[in-house]
């Protein structure tokens, strides 16, 4: 195949034909990502969540090509996201952590299982640097900056799976996307509060809504179950979702069954706190997402929380009501 062509929601017809993006999109380790949901469980309760992580690498790599980064940082960007587990970040809830970086912790050992080093090696390229992200600033950056990788993940759940925006509202923010001193920022102060505002829309709605977080902790529960009794591995984890939620479902255990009975469209969950907080049934540590996005103006950036104390304002009080340990009760 020398070339890979599709229709992508998000950025319209899209063409790999750089021998190395070809050979690595098809590679075993970046088509496994098409049984991986970029909603981790909440894709078994919400169908619509049908977005992949194989639909948001090739993605990042789009945006990329379209930001004017060479052809290696293109290929980091499709295969930044192979060492994630079955279900995504619903491991960072099972080996709970601040960051949510399990799979970054992990990455070597997943890479070197699989045939990525021998695809980059005939094409000249060392392993070790092409996937490690941080070393292409254009793919990724730490919150709250922009990056290819977070833009991604931002503009295909608003308009695929959540439907906060739509597919003109994209449009529109992609036309104002530039690529100063080798990084992302956006040229109208316009465009950048629409995309601060809408960023944390998405995190409260979807990624950090206390409905999502529920549904991670619960599924968290069954797994460690699991492990605990064997019925998985942590090697499972390398594998799809599906087969690690087959397996679940035919151990017929009691506790198991107990905790998958929540993950339904009805069962929501209250977070607790102050007096109440002794009634809880879960314990979770979420992510909190809100960008901070830098303005083009006059030849330099600024942050919009210089440009707009609002903004800024509205961001601390976001992230300072969601950051830190949640307890959770059960609402069925």
């Amino acid at each position: 195949m020398s070339s890979i062509a599709f229709h992508d929601p998000v950025y319209g017809g899209v063409c790999f034909t750089e021998p190395l993006l070809v050979d690595l999109y098809n590679s075993r380790a970046v088509q496994r990502l098409a049984d991986i949901h970029q909603g981790g469980i909440t894709a078994f309760i919400k169908p619509e969540r049908s977005t992949t992580r194989l639909h948001h690498s090739r993605g990042v790599a789009a945006l990329l090509q379209r930001l004017g980064a060479g052809v290696v940082e293109q290929a980091a960007g499709l295969v930044h996201d192979v060492a994630h587990t079955a279900f995504s970040h619903v491991v960072d809830f099972v080996y709970p952590n601040r960051d949510h970086d399990y799979h970054e912790v992990h990455r070597d050992e997943v890479i070197l299982s699989s045939d990525l080093p021998d695809i980059l090696a005939n094409h000249g390229l060392d392993w070790r640097k092409v996937t490690e992200a941080g070393n292409y600033p254009l793919l990724e950056q730490p919150l709250p900056q922009l990056c290819a990788d977070r833009l991604d993940y931002f503009l295909r759940d608003g308009i695929m799976d959540v439907g906060t925006f739509s597919q003109r509202d994209g449009a529109a923010l992609l036309e104002h996307l530039v690529v100063h001193q080798g990084q992302i920022a956006v040229d109208s102060l316009d465009a950048a509060q629409w995309l601060g505002e809408h960023f944390i829309q998405l995190d409260d709605a979807c990624w950090c809504s206390v409905q999502e977080v529920g549904w991670y902790a619960v599924m968290a529960k069954a797994l460690r179950v699991a492990l605990a009794r064997e019925i998985i591995t942590e090697t499972d984890f390398g594998g799809t979702d599906r087969a690690v939620m087959d397996t679940l479902g035919r151990a017929h255990d009691a506790e198991i069954d107990h905790w998958l009975q929540w993950l339904r469209r009805d069962v929501d969950f209250a977070r607790v706190e102050g007096e109440s907080a002794g009634a809880y049934d879960l314990v979770a540590l979420p992510k909190v997402r809100a960008i901070d996005p830098p303005v083009l103006l006059n030849g330099s950036t600024t942050p919009l929380s210089e440009l707009d104390p609002p903004f800024a304002a509205r961001r601390h009080r976001y992230i300072t009501g969601k950051e830190g340990s949640w307890k959770l009760r059960i609402l069925a």
